[in-house]
């Protein structure tokens, strides 16, 4: 790695610009200045293009470069679609509700002087309650769902502020070396939206590299800012259909083949049993959402396994390396699942607070 290579920052942008010129200017005053910055915007029309323009006008040609994508495409197309604009060694994802400290960058960038890691997450704090943390990572568990290392809303007493290696990191705050990027595939733009992230730092640990938490590097979060901006059965069928269908591909595409057949027929019938119960107690629109998941599955699978082939082909780790000799496996009991599903029913419902 250059001792000072360029950083190519990774903004995805849909009616957010009263978030989004925030997160430049707080990105523009940071303390490391070998900079560009993407934006990729989906199709907005709450005229993010021309404000961006205006209010930004004398970064354009210097330091942000702006892709109209014209249309929604989600969040892993897009990004996908920013990377290949980008130049830089490191890439780093920022969702446009963040605000970044002033040496983000220059906190995580020493660790990418280690050649096999791939990943790194910095630590995400509430932005409107900066003492409580919003995600530090997140591990695997065996029934399926991903546990969260930190409690969502948990006060920050620096209790992670320890390096440690993680299954993924969340595109709000998270640097990715470019060939790791490219080694794995990018994000799956099958996804559209939700799992894109785990899924990504899933394949870079199959690829060899490593994943780790830095703490010192801080971003501030504004936690579930989409279900403000799109409408609400919109938001339900994002979160419900594309959880669903995600998490299920996931596990489909980078588990081994015996950990897939311990792991599958389980994570499916806790999908089917939620739905069933939310078409019980009324929430006809969630059930139908999660079926159309599951279905979703089924009728994609050929074109999911073509994708299962190719990360199998080419891991260069085994499941018992990774979940047992790095500690990424969490084991738990369905009750935990439960308790989370219903406390997840008091607050916001997203699929961080309803599987996690």
């Amino acid at each position: 790695m250059n001792k000072i290579p360029l950083v190519s920052i990774i903004i995805v942008n849909y009616n957010g610009y009263h978030l989004l010129k925030n997160c430049l200017e707080s990105v523009l005053s940071n303390t490391y200045k070998n900079i560009e910055i993407i934006i990729a915007d989906n199709g907005s029309s709450d005229q993010s293009i021309s404000k961006i323009k205006s209010d930004f006008r004398h970064y354009l040609s210097k330091k942000i470069k702006i892709i109209d994508l014209k249309k929604n495409l989600g969040p892993s197309l897009a990004r996908n679609l920013a990377f290949k604009h980008s130049k830089g060694e490191i890439i780093a994802f920022l969702d446009n509700d963040t605000l970044v400290k002033k040496n983000w960058i220059n906190k995580a960038l020493p660790f990418f002087k280690n050649n096999k890691i791939g990943v790194i997450q910095s630590k995400l704090l509430l932005m409107e309650q900066p003492k409580n943390i919003d995600y530090v990572g997140e591990y695997f568990s065996n029934l399926g769902f991903l546990k969260s290392i930190a409690k969502y809303g948990e006060i920050d007493k620096h209790q992670y502020d320890k390096t440690k290696y993680i299954l993924a990191a969340k595109s709000a705050g998270m640097f990715i070396r470019r060939q790791a990027f490219i080694d794995a595939g990018m994000f799956d733009s099958d996804y559209f939206i939700f799992m894109e992230e785990t899924d990504l730092g899933w394949r870079v640990w199959l690829q060899g590299y490593k994943n780790i938490l830095v703490p010192n590097s801080i971003v501030f979060h504004k936690f579930s800012s989409t279900k403000n901006i799109v409408d609400p059965d919109f938001n339900n069928y994002l979160i419900r259909f594309h959880g669903t269908k995600n998490y299920v591909q996931t596990l489909i595409k980078n588990l081994s083949g015996l950990n897939l057949l311990k792991i599958l027929p389980i994570h499916v019938f806790l999908w089917f049993s939620l739905a069933t119960f939310l078409l019980c107690t009324g929430k006809f629109k969630s059930a139908k959402n999660i079926y159309h998941g599951i279905l979703w599955n089924l009728s994609h699978l050929r074109q999911t396994l073509k994708k299962r082939t190719i990360v199998q082909k080419n891991r260069f780790i085994s499941d018992k390396k990774l979940f047992e000799t790095y500690h990424l496996l969490y084991k738990t009991n369905l009750r935990y699942y439960v308790n989370k599903f219903f406390a997840s029913q008091k607050t916001v419902i997203t699929p961080e607070t309803s599987v996690k």
